[in-house]
């Protein structure tokens, strides 16, 4: 029992101390989301990427590199452009560049990994995506024809008052309910890693191939769940720890944050089985690419062991300090998050007198507020639809209205990407 009590200790104090050093460049990154949240609106993007040319490709992956969005998370944004008439490379190419990066995971990048990470990662998305979405609109035979988003003239300028206020909320609210899980998830795999592998044992098992390593890495992350984030400590526990090189982990900090296994289902759905293909063919491409020339032709400085890091970083009040505040600002938005969706099903519970007819169904693969978002912009976009409660936690959709037409609204909810029963 007191061996696997001092084994909980050490992961302890290894995710605690990764914590130390991800709170200032992560709650950084977080106010930046925010303020990036007020002025960089959805409909916005829509407008500029309808086009099926190269422009629109670039924009597309322009829009996208800087959003927090993880692989689940956007998806039905993804989806909601194709709707809106995106052409498959458009969307391909905010599918490729989005989820790599963010301004969260990219201060987190500098502050981990250093200088040359946080401008190569962002850099091969950009190129990464823009040449994904060349190489799919070239090979996709299929007439294009843009739609007009009906929901333009239905959005009104609120005061900057209110937009701030509606940043940080995104910031500090909704941004850190979307991470907390897989960010606490890849912390405990960072810690893992640290306190159980023998130091560079990867290394020495892939040492008499160098290019296997790139292949290992790449079969790991696309099917696995890791948001650019939470990616972050395993890289460094891998490099600091395993001596991976560092093209090596880029291969897994590129790939694993595009792909997970339950996003490949509704990509197909979104793009289709042959366009899954490429975008599948194209990441895992791209990836072992960039992380070949980042090998060859880039210096990175080895980091150091985890150990020695640790020692550097926890010194002093300041750093304790904000880690709380980092710490406390995730469990709260957590919680905020859980109580909102229990409270807003009680009310609709509670409701007495409302003629409308419930409808009721569940919805597979919500795993964000993205994706609650997405699930409520199609069910309001039905005319008869009244008001609707979604559990994010459960997928439970209550719908409120007269006339539903059932059919029709889970068809919708279908087309952004999800499954109903």
């Amino acid at each position: 029992m007191s061996v696997i009590l001092n084994y909980i200790l050490k992961i302890l104090t290894e995710v605690w101390m990764l914590c130390v050093e991800m709170a200032p460049y992560l709650l950084l990154g977080m106010m930046v989301s925010g303020l990036i949240s007020i002025f960089i609106k959805k409909n916005m993007v829509l407008k500029q990427i309808g086009s099926k040319n190269f422009k629109s490709i670039l924009k597309s992956t322009l829009f996208g590199i800087p959003l927090p969005l993880c692989s689940c998370g956007v998806i039905p944004v993804a989806a909601t452009l194709r709707e809106s008439g995106a052409s498959k490379g458009s969307t391909a190419s905010f599918l490729v560049s989005t989820p790599q990066t963010g301004i969260d995971s990219i201060f987190l990048t500098y502050g981990m990994l250093g200088p040359v990470f946080a401008l190569f990662r962002p850099l091969a998305a950009l190129v990464s995506g823009v040449f994904s979405g060349m190489i799919i609109n070239t090979l996709d035979d299929e007439m294009h024809h843009h739609k007009s988003n009906p929901d333009d003239t239905l959005n009104k300028e609120l005061p900057l008052s209110d937009r701030m206020v509606s940043g940080l909320k995104y910031g500090f609210l909704t941004l850190p309910a979307d991470i907390v899980v897989p960010l606490f998830q890849g912390l405990i795999v960072a810690a893992a890693i640290a306190v159980f592998i023998p130091p560079n044992l990867i290394a020495d098992y892939f040492s008499g191939n160098s290019y296997a390593i790139y292949i290992m890495m790449l079969l790991v992350s696309l099917p696995i769940y890791v948001c650019a984030t939470a990616s972050i400590p395993i890289a460094v526990a891998l490099m600091a720890d395993q001596g991976i090189t560092a093209g090596a982990v880029f291969v897994f900090l590129m790939a694993g944050p595009a792909t997970n296994a339950s996003s490949i289902a509704v990509i197909k759905n979104i793009l289709g089985k042959r366009t899954l293909y490429y975008y599948l063919s194209l990441i895992a491409c791209t990836s072992v690419i960039f992380g070949i020339i980042l090998d060859t032709f880039i210096t990175i400085k080895s980091i150091p062991s985890l150990d020695s890091v640790h020692m550097h970083h926890g010194d002093g009040i300041i750093p304790v300090l904000l880690t709380l505040l980092f710490i406390g600002i995730l469990m709260n938005s957590y919680f905020y998050e859980e109580k909102g969706s229990k409270e807003k099903g009680a009310e609709s519970k509670n409701e007495v007198g409302v003629p409308d007819q419930d409808l009721s169904f569940t919805v597979n693969g919500m795993t964000c507020s993205h994706c609650k978002e997405s699930v409520e912009s199609a069910i309001f976009s039905f005319d008869s639809v009244s008001d609707t409660t979604i559990d994010l936690s459960t997928g439970s959709v209550v719908i409120s209205g007269m006339d539903l037409d059932e059919k029709a609204i889970k068809e919708k909810i279908v087309n952004r990407g999800f499954t109903t029963n």
